[in-house]
Formats: structure tokens, sequence, C-alpha cells
């Protein structure tokens, strides 16, 4: 008669070392981290720290959207809609801060089973002002992402389409003369081969 007690540990050694290698076999083909870009009628492949640049780039254009948008907001004592989300804890502790009005809101679950929201509300121009002026990477990373981070203004009267054409316009030459910076001075950067799936500059 076959002793299951005694086979428990060697079984779970099998399955750890099973687990552990079937890890490592995983992580050493999981392709590393990259974007493909094509500027000025080349294409590139972005790895290691140039794609970290191009990535921090990318976050500080959501800064730089925000920026832009208030800049043609006029007159200075107007209130924005903005749209932010999060989980309860840290949108109540948001809202205590400045003077929102919330028009509507839903609720959201965020992994496993943390209640969250996704909120509409008016914001006088000076304290969003006073937001974005704080934010940093960190907020806007999409892997750790604040409130403040999360905030997206409303299209509204304040902005104009031809307003928001320029601010678009401005973008996308912010984000040109970015990757162009990264190109010529950072490690990782490859010639390429052109595809349709990649950042296509102007």
């Amino acid at each position: 008669m076959v002793n299951f007690s005694t086979l428990a540990i060697p079984m779970i050694m099998v399955l750890v070392v099973g687990g552990v290698s079937s890890f490592l076999l995983v992580y050493s083909f999981y392709p590393e981290k990259h974007e493909n870009v094509n500027i000025d009628g080349k294409c590139y492949e972005l790895i290691g720290v140039a794609h970290q640049k191009f990535m921090n780039l990318a976050e500080n254009k959501e800064i730089e959207t925000l920026i832009l948008q208030l800049s043609k907001v006029e007159p200075n004592n107007v209130s924005i809609p903005i749209i932010f989300n999060g989980v309860d804890s840290e949108i109540k502790s948001f809202m205590s801060g400045y003077h929102l009005i919330v028009t509507s809101y839903q609720k959201v679950k965020y992994y496993p089973d943390i209640d969250g929201r996704v909120v509409y509300a008016n914001i006088p121009k000076t304290d969003l002002e006073r937001i974005v002026n704080n934010l940093s990477y960190f907020d806007v990373n999409p892997s750790a992402k604040t409130v403040e981070g999360s905030i997206g203004i409303e299209p509204n009267k304040y902005i104009t389409f031809e307003e928001l054409k320029e601010v678009s316009a401005k973008l996308t030459e912010f984000m040109d003369n970015g990757i162009r910076q990264i190109i010529a001075s950072s490690d990782g950067v490859k010639s390429a081969e052109c595809r349709s799936n990649m950042y296509v500059g102007q």
C-alpha cells in the first residue's frame, strides 16, 4: 500500500521546482519592452534607455496637454468641466482639497475588488492650474496613476475648435522634437523596418 504522506514533500518540491522553471522559461522569452517610431521618414526601434525616455515623453505629453488647454481658457475666474477617476478613498481625499461641484459619477470596480468612481465635475480654473502645476511623472504613470494624474478636461465653451486644433499641432511638435532628441542622444536606438503599427511623426 502506498503511503501518500511520505510522498507529499517530494511532490511539493517537484511542483515548486516546476513552477520556478516555468516562470524562468516564460521570463526568458518575454519580449523586451520597445517602441517603434517613424520620424522624418525614417523608422526606429526604441529599447532600453531609449524606450524609457519615450515613455517619460508620453507621460509628460499628458501634463503638457492640460497646460496648453488651460492656456486657452479665459477669463481666469471660470469653472471648467473635468473628468477624473480613482478608488473611493483617494477620490474623497482629492475632493476635500478643492472647490469641486460634482455633476455626475459612475461606480466602478478596480482589481481585485476595490470600489472606485469615475467623476464628472466643475472646478475653478485657478484650482485646476494649481493641480496641473504640481503634476509629476508619477501622477500620470499608467501603472501608478493618481486621481490628479487621471484628470481630463471635458469639451467646453471656453476652448474653441480652432484652439483645440492649435493645441493638437503643438502636442505633435512636442512629441516629434522629443523623439528626435531621444534618437540623437540615447542608447537603445536601432534602425527598424517601417510598419503600420508605429508612432508616425509629422
